[in-house]
Parts: C-alpha cells; structure tokens; sequence
C-alpha cells in the first residue's frame, strides 16, 4: 500500500471512528504491517501504548494532522 493511500485510510477510519483508532484497526482495514511501521518511522502515524481497563495493551494511532503529505491529502 503507497504513503498515499495509507494516509487515507486511516483517514477515513478516523471520521467514523467514536473515539481513538487501533494499529489492530488499521491493519484489519487492509494496510500491511510494513507499510505501518514505515508510516510510524516517517512521522506520518503518530502512536500511543495504552493498557486497556482489563489489562491487556493496545496500541492507539492517529495521523500526524502537520505532515506534509497529511495536510496534502486530507481536508483539515
């Protein structure tokens, strides 16, 4: 999956979402674990460790709204 179309889906997720999106989600929407950890690394997908309240981990993610190709391609 291109930089592009990562940073539209998520984009997407996150206006439908009620709340944070998951790593979990991003992936279970078809995006490759390589093109995550790429997005991480360049600062496009910022990430957040969080412990649910049953004690299980969960990583939150989100677009970085200041990057470049993120203010490119999407409306904010």
């Amino acid at each position: 999956m291109s930089s592009d179309a990562l940073i539209r889906l998520v984009d997407a997720l996150e206006d439908t979402a009620d709340g944070y999106i998951t790593l979990d989600q991003v992936r279970a929407a078809g995006a490759q674990s390589e093109d995550v950890s790429g997005a991480v690394g360049a600062h496009v997908l910022l990430v957040d460790y969080r412990t649910r309240a049953d004690g299980s981990d969960v990583t939150l993610c989100r677009l970085n709204r200041r990057h470049p190709d993120v203010v490119r391609l999407t409306s904010w």
